[in-house]
């Protein structure tokens, strides 16, 4: 499977949808963990014995972090570097790129392969939790203008706050690249040069460029617990050399602050 970026709000957005049409209102029969180190809150066997019986009343999502509203409790699912759903109908067991298991009582399954730092937490229902992120989500009812621009804080460049999680939620490398590239805007601009008209546009684009993404099913190399690809068409990430959708003049490419960067030197300023 091609990946082209870690998962993000849009990726994990995508498979909540597809979460709450396959798995609300199942019954678990027993959960599998074949990698404990997954595992935050407890024991394999505490983590069974947990989820033993529960039924999935509801799918929601913070930022990168998806949480499974179970009767007296919860399964908060952290995205980090890498992380697959599948939902498996035809009653096999798990293989060995499978780290947990979910087996409900209907002979369907729910995998979670390739995880690479992706974590589990199980919080009883007097629990809060900290497994989701606290930065504002962009997609919320509580992102306004004036809250967004709160969020960005006063210093230091537009693409690292948008990438920082305890500020914005959700949004990684790749879809600020390309909130930045609909805003036209550099990655590098500082914060504190931005005019007021800039961050309403910038404000304007991050929640179009998500819920694009969203719609989209996410970057084409992700897939959801369906198995449907995501089919963003990406304006600038990983697009290095190629001609801009927009004016034609070649994406730049290279690294900012450790991390590959790309945008139009035309179109964003």
């Amino acid at each position: 499977m091609r990946r082209c970026g870690v998962p993000e709000l849009p990726e994990v957005e995508a498979a909540r949808r597809s979460l709450v049409r396959t798995v609300v209102g199942k019954t678990i029969r027993r959960a599998v963990v074949r990698r404990p180190t997954v595992l935050r809150t407890h024991s394999p066997r505490g983590f069974a014995r947990a989820l033993r019986g529960r039924s999935v009343a509801a799918v929601t999502r913070q930022g990168k972090a998806l949480r499974f509203a179970m009767d007296a409790g919860s399964l908060v699912f952290h995205y980090m570097l890498w992380g697959v759903m599948r939902l498996c109908r035809d009653g096999r067991g798990p293989d060995a790129g499978s780290a947990v298991v979910l087996e409900f009582t209907d002979g369907t399954a729910l995998e979670f392969r390739e995880l690479q730092l992706s974590t589990f937490h199980w919080y009883r229902a007097r629990e809060t939790g900290s497994a989701e992120e606290r930065g504002l989500d962009p997609l919320g009812r509580r992102c306004t203008v004036d809250a967004f621009r709160r969020a960005l804080g006063a210093r230091g460049s537009v693409k690292d706050a948008l990438c920082n999680q305890s500020r914005i939620a959700g949004i990684g490398n790749l879809w600020a690249h390309e909130i930045l590239f609909r805003a036209r805007i550099r990655p590098d601009q500082a914060i504190e040069r931005l005019a007021g008209e800039d961050v309403r546009r910038l404000y304007r684009q991050t929640r179009a460029t998500l819920r694009a993404g969203v719609a989209a099913g996410g970057e084409p190399g992700f897939h959801d617990v369906l198995g449907r690809g995501g089919r963003a068409r990406l304006a600038v990430y990983g697009r290095a050399g190629q001609r801009c959708r927009r004016c034609g003049a070649p994406v730049r490419g290279g690294r900012f602050h450790g991390r590959p960067t790309f945008f139009c030197p035309r179109c964003q300023r």
